[in-house]
């Protein structure tokens, strides 16, 4: 089986004064998160779809999904932790109850992320059943640079450097033993899924991501994604 979990458990904080969690804020008249769902769904390649979302905007997030083209079963819908890790572990702790196979593939796409092809989909679910652990990446662009104290110290070679996007696909039973294998010390160090992975020693493969496929955690982001919208649905 392929799994869909969508992570919507953000508040929001880098988006200033915005009242609405980031994943609620529309983009064309559609809520980002229903969005994202919406191209998962429309590609036909998961068996289920799982969302977790902040316990305070669960009832939200129920009655937006009634007055849209999404179904999810509100058994599907799983409260999120205090940080990403633990919205993670949440996910994971609910496919096990609803004995998840240990080689069901599962993968893991952020709410805030809407701009998602069949074709990326396809691209990772088939790098994940190859490796059994993968995460989307773009090349890097722009020049980077090293900073201590104000000083530049050094600037890589941009060849090796590239963007973590999401998705991150898993095989069940590898994403599930390394995250019930965390000691609270590296929980406390993980920001990326992969890197729930990556921290136990296993080998965490890529495949190649999609620049329209942006993570809207801005203002600007907002702006962007609007001008995305049209370029894909609108011409």
């Amino acid at each position: 089986m392929k799994i869909a979990v969508v992570l919507a458990g953000g508040v929001g904080k880098r988006m200033g004064d915005v009242k609405l969690p980031k994943q609620f804020l529309e983009i064309n008249g559609i809520a980002t998160i229903i969005l994202t769902l919406k191209n998962l769904l429309d590609s036909q390649l998961f068996d289920s779809s799982y969302i977790v979302i902040h316990k305070d905007w669960k009832q939200y997030l129920e009655e937006l999904l009634t007055n849209s083209c999404v179904n999810i079963p509100k058994e599907n819908i799983i409260c999120g932790g205090k940080e990403r890790i633990d919205s993670i572990e949440n996910a994971l702790d609910t496919l096990k109850i609803k004995n998840t196979k240990g080689d069901d593939i599962v993968l893991f796409h952020d709410a805030v992320r809407p701009f998602i092809t069949k074709e990326l989909l396809n691209r990772g679910l088939l790098t994940a059943l190859k490796y059994d652990a993968c995460v989307a990446i773009t090349p890097v662009k722009d020049t980077m640079i090293i900073v201590e104290d104000e000083v530049a110290l050094a600037m890589p070679n941009r060849s090796s450097l590239f963007h973590g996007q999401a998705p991150d696909i898993f095989k069940f039973s590898l994403i599930y033993d390394c995250i019930k294998s965390l000691k609270p010390e590296e929980k406390a160090t993980i920001t990326g899924t992969a890197q729930i992975c990556q921290t136990k020693g296993v080998k965490v493969h890529t495949f190649l991501g999609d620049e329209r496929n942006i993570k809207i955690t801005s203002i600007m982001d907002l702006f962007l994604a609007k001008a995305i919208y049209r370029e894909m649905y609108e011409q």
